[in-house]
């Protein structure tokens, strides 16, 4: 008889440390909001939205699926005043003179738009073309795997399946594989042609989920190469995805401090990109592309709604268009605001304004006049989190918030990724760890320790689950154990805690026990698969080359078992090329919390007295 598992109540945990947490910060500030010290608002923000974006399994209910639903259903309405809204007004032969300001600034965007994203080629599409690591219609969310999405028949819409007809004319590689692995199925069985995609939920705050959509595989295949593609010429006028985010958190720490820049947030910003409107900003060829891999219908609970809107979020291509919407209408603005003949941006502004998704930062002088022309082409405003007064100091983007240059911005209790006891430790370790570094910014380093509202509730919720405190250095994960080996004795001193053992040898090496996330789960690989995937993307193999693809061929297999070897599996099965399926499966098939043995030479932890 199979053993049952034991679990533990997140709920009962949140409680617990919510009230501790209350505890330490004084009962006035609860009621109370300073606009211009930090520490205040700090502690304010912390003691009332700690359990903000707290939603466990038993508070994910239909309730929070239905309001995200109707917040939908509500935005694809609104988007529906903006279907027929952006017919061509203006004409770049006519003198800007006669143009309406609006009119001006769509011109001036959609020749910037035009800038960013030309010249188009099919096959560097082609080539950037990949299937996703997410999950789509016809593909099970617990097996997201490339053999998962390359079985037949693959969904997609009906405008798609010719488009992969010219795709495997042009990778027969991938083309032979698709067909041995699903053992030479019939052509008419390839594809299932759908209507649109599936809406679904994902958990965002205690109050609403955030909808998504559940794009069909073969959209998404194509969506993926489209994105690629964006992302590459968007890196050339400064945009790169990677360093933005970071990049918006400087700026917005600067701007609190100066107000000379607006940060600016949206609502429902991915749902509210107007078909007509891309019509009119992108290159024909672009826009085209887009529409055609599109889903122009969604199933929400099961009953389809046409959609007003381009696309949503489960579509790859809707994030960057939104960044470059917004990028493109911001540089517009500000370049009619300085009534300059030029319609692109010199090369050292062009970092004057800056877009990622939907958080905007730009100057607070044109902010203004941002906001009224985003809002007339469909764009809805969200004034509680966007800030653009050059009188306020509060700046927020990209996760973080700022008053006067300090950071603002409240630790959010998460609920764990399982409720077994195993995942208990590790979930308090990240609780204790973040909350740990707001309260030293709240109290001070000498004396957030000797709050026992929280530590005081972690050292009783360990006692009560009979859990050892493992600690662990400064650079180890936070789910790894408690990062406090410099106030070890102060801990030890006023905490009944349990502590697990911290060994040093005559070198000066330290031997310690930490939590490690196990990832060790079955895996299911059919070789040719892979390496059609691999070849597909080496853009300078010659074609039709048998010296040259022999000799991929070996580099492949030698890399398979270096692979094999180094992940201690195992090999099931032989394979010949494009023949049989050549199948690894890893030892164990569970994951999850172990405890691991960790040595490092690079710490120094107190002797205890």
């Amino acid at each position: 008889m199979k053993r049952k598992a034991k679990i533990f109540n997140p709920e009962h945990i949140k409680t617990k440390i919510l009230q501790g947490v209350l505890r330490d910060i004084p009962s006035s500030l609860h009621v109370y909001e300073d606009k211009y010290d930090p520490l205040l608002m700090l502690q304010y923000r912390l003691a009332n939205e700690l359990d903000k974006k707290f939603v466990s399994g038993s508070s994910s209910s239909v309730l929070l699926r239905g309001k995200a639903f109707k917040k939908f259903l509500d935005t694809n309405t609104h988007m529906k005043n903006f279907t027929g809204c952006f017919s061509p007004c203006v004409h770049p032969m006519v003198p800007q003179s006669k143009h309406s300001y609006r009119d001006n600034v769509l011109l001036r965007a959609r020749r910037l738009m035009h800038y960013v994203l030309t010249p188009f080629s099919e096959d560097e599409w082609f080539q950037c073309c990949k299937h996703g690591t997410g999950t789509s219609l016809g593909v099970s969310f617990n097996d997201t795997s490339l053999e998962a999405k390359s079985k037949l028949p693959m969904t997609a819409t009906r405008r798609v399946t010719s488009l992969l007809d010219r795709y495997l004319g042009f990778d027969s590689q991938l083309k032979s594989a698709v067909i041995a692995y699903n053992g030479d199925s019939p052509i008419g069985e390839w594809y299932e042609v759908v209507e649109g995609s599936r809406a679904t939920t994902v958990p965002k705050t205690s109050s609403i989920d955030r909808m998504i959509a559940v794009e069909p595989t073969g959209n998404m295949f194509f969506q993926q190469g489209l994105m690629a593609m964006m992302y590459e010429r968007m890196k050339k006028v400064g945009l790169d995805l990677e360093s933005l985010p970071r990049m918006h958190k400087d700026r917005a720490r600067i701007a609190s401090i100066t107000s000379k820049e607006a940060t600016i947030d949206w609502s429902s910003a991915s749902d509210c990109v107007s078909l007509e409107l891309l019509r009119w900003l992108l290159p024909p060829i672009w826009f085209e592309c887009c529409d055609m891999v599109r889903s122009p219908l969604m199933s929400v609970d099961n009953e389809y709604v046409e959609l007003n809107m381009f696309s949503t979020m489960g579509n790859a291509v809707t994030f960057p268009l939104e960044t470059l919407v917004f990028w493109v209408l911001a540089h517009a603005v500000r370049l009619q605001e300085l009534g300059t003949l030029s319609h692109f941006p010199e090369w050292k502004d062009r970092h004057s304004c800056s877009v990622f998704g939907d958080d905007c930062i730009v100057p607070s002088e044109i902010a203004s006049q941002f906001i009224e022309i985003a809002t007339s082409v469909g764009f809805i405003i969200n004034n509680e989190k966007s800030f653009c007064d050059e009188t306020s100091h509060f700046r927020e983007s990209c996760g973080g918030d700022y008053l006067r240059g300090y950071d603002v911005r409240p630790f959010h209790l998460r609920a764990p990724t399982s409720n077994r006891l195993s995942a208990l430790e590790p979930w308090l370790y990240i609780i204790g760890n973040r909350l740990m570094l707001k309260y030293m910014t709240c109290f001070g380093k000498r004396n957030y320790i000797y709050k026992d509202g929280l530590f005081g509730t972690l050292s009783k919720l360990f006692a009560e689950y009979n859990l050892t405190l493992k600690i662990v250095p400064d650079d180890y994960p936070d789910d790894a154990g408690l990062k406090m080996s410099s106030d070890i004795q102060r801990l030890r001193s006023n905490y009944p805690w349990k502590f697990s053992r911290v060994a040093v040898n005559q070198h000066g090496t330290y031997t310690f026990l930490f939590c490690s996330f196990n990832y060790k789960q079955k895996v299911r690989r059919f070789d040719d698969l892979h390496y059609a995937d691999w070849l597909r993307k080496r853009a300078y193999l010659q074609r039709g080359c048998d010296q040259e693809l022999d000799d991929e061929r070996q580099q492949l297999r030698y890399r398979l078992k270096r692979y094999c070897f180094k992940h201690n599996l195992r090999r099931t099965g032989y394979s010949r090329f494009a023949r049989e399926p050549l199948l690894w499966y890893k030892r164990k098939d569970r994951g999850g919390y172990v405890v691991a043995k960790g040595k490092t030479a690079h710490w120094t932890v107190p002797k205890r007295r």
